[in-house]
């Protein structure tokens, strides 16, 4: 990558880095991309929050979205929605019927005044990576023509920005079912693009790029503009499967994500915007200099759900409950007290107003829409600094006021590695930065590209560790319980819990929270209690077989959606039950997520026997598995059966 004139004030006049370095006169590129709804522009870095703009029959809006939506469309706030989220929400064909019937923006705009912000809409790929088998005829979407049904809702939604229907890559996958994903989401970018070249009034395309590695989304790009760009004069590049590098590997994310940047053809550099799916908080601005345009959060309002509030200078979350004072001069905080907030999420009711006269929702509306506003101005700090043509010293006082964050660390530690000036600048000013080695002379255009490397070499960037590849073509014929199976000898009660997308199941966060529970109730009594997990792929799966392979390589969850899996589950699960239960003199089934709870569900309706907990449950979620409220009900259940 070069560096641009306008910034050597920040570089030194030697060989230049391998960045795309962005600049306030490189930045204005995005703002010249009119969009061709109202000629909506974009201001660059930005940060889209995600909302969800099917959460009921009408635009009039569900709980804490309600107020969520009415506040990004009075600040005509750019926003990002994919169009399959109405999977969370009890919703049918007919539903999704009506909403296509307008557009988004005419259906809220009766609700929420002339918005003008840019509306993306993502095609919704992830929701439909572990479940394979989902049937979604009813929405009119079929396994053959999947990408060409989902355009089709996009371009009803009439949003400003569309995604192509991807396959994101879960860490550690089996290279060859990596390597066929990369084609398939390539295949379906190139077909959304053949649909909409050379029509008028059409969205602005984003296609979705993805790798296991550097080298992989460096060949994939290559491929991107060798053959869609013949098909469009613009369009730009989306970067998936980052979500579940965070935090541990975010110096994996950086490589992918450079490796984008700096695989763009000379000739499109300045015009291609680059966006990072999933991807928000300190790393923003690390992510902006290098040159990434726009990232999306869904992280703001998941904290809110836990009462979590983003402290105004760390960013570390805060129980808003143990707070004893609100300081933050945000729009948000400076309309309503704490006390305010703290009796009104202190109230036990539900879908009617607290006595403060605000419902719940609107609470945690506030409480989320304040946590995105810290969120926004990271990036904001950076444009201002890119601005000014001084985006490293941006750079440099973002990295200072959070040196001490593990990720921050992890990412600068790389880019300083890779970039002798930032090395340069930052060991003036920090302490425990490393020094690139040296300079980097990469050619990006000397790249060994397509066809993929089939080699599990290529792979290491997501292979550091030695967990096992897992696998998405496991079915649920790999794993049944063995037909002359016995539980163990001295186990007189049965506990089933969901799995855990760690393998093997004991060593989840879930599983060791259970484990841990027991022991500490029923310390000499717990190995009485015999675990079967309730995979969403296989069914029953007792505690004996989790580390068999079929049981540590598959990946898989149940989406409430999948009905015929539900149902798979439940058989394998009551035949149990039947087969065994007389053996047991309790069973009993945890869970809190909607899809594992109704299998649960249909169990405890077919066998008198197995007991259905928590038996209360307001929110069908896993954030509700760690209540000790529930944990505590469950323990007093079991003291009585074994007493």
């Amino acid at each position: 990558m070069h560096t641009h004139e306008n910034a050597r004030d920040t570089k030194t006049d030697s060989a230049p880095t391998i960045f795309r370095t962005v600049t306030a006169t490189e930045h204005g590129r995005i703002g010249e991309l009119h969009f061709r709804a109202g000629n909506r522009k974009l201001e660059t870095p930005v940060l889209y929050p995600v909302i969800n703009f099917l959460t009921g029959t009408s635009a009039r809006g569900g709980g804490v979205w309600k107020y969520i939506l009415r506040n990004f469309m009075q600040h005509d706030t750019p926003t990002l929605s994919q169009v399959l989220h109405f999977l969370d929400f009890n919703f049918t064909g007919k539903y999704l019927a009506n909403w296509r019937k307008k557009s988004m923006r005419e259906h809220y705009l009766e609700q929420n005044g002339d918005y003008q912000g840019v509306l993306f809409l993502d095609s919704g790929g992830f929701k439909l990576l572990y479940n394979t088998g989902l049937d979604l005829s009813e929405f009119g979407i079929h396994k053959e023509t999947e990408a060409d049904d989902i355009l089709a809702i996009q371009l009803d939604f009439d949003g400003d920005i569309v995604a192509s229907l991807d396959y994101p890559i879960p860490p550690n996958l089996a290279r060859a079912e990596a390597i066929q994903r990369m084609e398939k989401s390539f295949a379906n970018a190139r077909r959304v693009a053949q649909q909409l070249s050379g029509k008028t009034d059409m969205p602005y395309f984003y296609v979705c790029c993805h790798g296991q590695s550097g080298r992989d989304i460096q060949g994939y790009v290559h491929n991107v503009f060798e053959q869609i760009g013949e098909l469009l004069p613009s369009f730009g590049l989306a970067v998936g499967s980052l979500v579940p590098l965070r935090g541990k590997n975010d110096w994996a994310v950086m490589e992918l994500l450079n490796g984008v940047v700096e695989t763009l053809p000379a000739a499109r550099r300045d015009s291609t915007p680059i966006h990072a799916f999933g991807v928000s908080g300190m790393l923003t601005p690390i992510l902006a200099y290098i040159g990434v345009d726009s990232f999306d959060s869904s992280s703001y309002v998941q904290a809110s759900r836990s009462l979590a509030y983003s402290h105004p200078e760390t960013l570390k979350k805060l129980k808003i409950m143990e707070m004893d004072a609100l300081t933050c001069e945000c729009y948000i905080c400076q309309a309503i007290t704490l006390d305010e907030i703290q009796q009104g999420f202190m109230e036990e009711k539900s879908y009617q107003a607290t006595s403060t006269g605000k419902f719940k929702s609107e609470y945690y509306a506030l409480l989320s829409l304040h946590n995105f506003e810290m969120e926004t101005r990271l990036l904001t700090a950076m444009r201002e600094a890119i601005q000014a043509d001084d985006a490293i010293e941006g750079l440099t006082r973002h990295i200072g006021k959070f040196q001490r964050n593990r990720g921050i660390r992890d990412a600068v530690e790389w880019l300083s590695a890779k970039d002798f000036d930032v090395a340069t600048r930052l060991t003036r000013t920090l302490v425990h930065i490393p020094m690139a080695a040296e300079k980097s002379t990469r050619n990006p255009n000397q790249l060994e590209l397509f066809p993929y490397d089939t080699s599990e070499s290529s792979t290491t960037l997501l292979h550091e560790d030695e967990t096992p590849t897992i696998s998405l073509n496991y079915t649920p014929e790999d794993f049944r319980v063995p037909a002359d199976y016995q539980p163990p000898a001295g186990v007189d009660m049965l506990l089933v819990i969901p799995c855990a997308g760690q393998k093997p199941y004991s060593l989840s966060r879930t599983h060791t929270l259970m484990a841990k529970k027991l022991q500490e109730a029923f310390p000499e009594k717990h190995q009485r209690i015999h675990k079967v997990t309730l995979s969403g792929l296989y069914g029953p799966v007792p505690e004996e077989f989790e580390e068999e392979e079929a049981l540590v390589r598959y990946d898989f969850q149940l989406a409430a959606q999948n009905t015929a899996q539900i149902q798979l589950c439940a058989t394998r699960l009551i035949d149990y039950l039947q087969k065994y239960g007389e053996q047991y003199v309790f069973t009993v089934g945890y869970a809190t997520s909607k899809a594992y709870r109704e299998v649960l569900a249909i169990a405890e309706s077919r066998c008198s026997n197995f007991v259905l907990m928590p038996k209360v449950l307001k929110q069908k979620r896993l954030s509700e598995f760690f209540r000790h409220v529930h944990l505590n009900a469950l323990v007093e259940e079991v003291q009585k059966k074994l007493e």
